[in-house]
């Protein structure tokens, strides 16, 4: 089925759901112990983003390259987003509840969620965000080599270096790729 053409326009879709639970107790394990804890502290347990996207957002970002691209063709007067292109970082705003006891003290933070989600080059993920990339869906169109993205085209591949669940949602109205 043919889809509108890729384009560094708009936003991509965003994902996750925005309940903001609870991370300790909750998806990262039990309560924590060491009352009062840090917002950001060490022992709160990460876990990857397909487990955190049930309880956070990553909203619709800007598709723009984060480094070199096509530049020689374009559709529409915009640059077309072509296969392993690396769009820039998606943010997440969601907070977590985090909460710790100890003697004669009972703690609630909210943590940010980036901090209780797998980094993109392990550890946790960076408060700027985890790395876009575009997997084509195409077999047959080319631009200067390399497949043409399309809309609904995946920005990750469910792997710790590109774990975004968004997709392409910036296309061009007029040009459409087939499979």
């Amino acid at each position: 089925m043919a889809r509108g053409a890729a384009l560094y326009v708009g936003n991509c879709s965003g994902h996750g759901r925005a309940t903001s639970a609870f991370h300790h107790p909750g998806l990262g394990g039990g309560i924590l112990g060491g009352c009062r804890h840090a917002t950001l502290a060490g022992q709160i347990v990460n876990k990857p983003l397909r487990l955190t996207n049930s309880v956070a957002i990553w909203p619709p970002e800007p598709q723009r390259p984060a480094g070199e691209t096509v530049t020689d063709v374009v559709i529409n007067d915009k640059i077309p987003i072509v296969d392993q292109d690396e769009l820039i970082r998606h943010p997440t705003p969601t907070k977590f509840g985090t909460v710790s006891i100890g003697f004669k003290c009972f703690c609630i933070r909210r943590t940010p969620a980036w901090h209780c989600t797998d980094g993109d080059s392990g550890g946790r993920e960076p408060s700027d965000g985890h790395i876009r990339k575009l997997y084509s869906t195409t077999k047959t169109v080319f631009v200067n080599g390399k497949l043409l993205g399309r809309i609904d085209d995946p920005l990750g591949n469910d792997t710790t270096k590109y774990p975004c669940k968004s997709v392409v949602s910036g296309s061009s109205e007029d040009v459409f790729v087939g499979n």
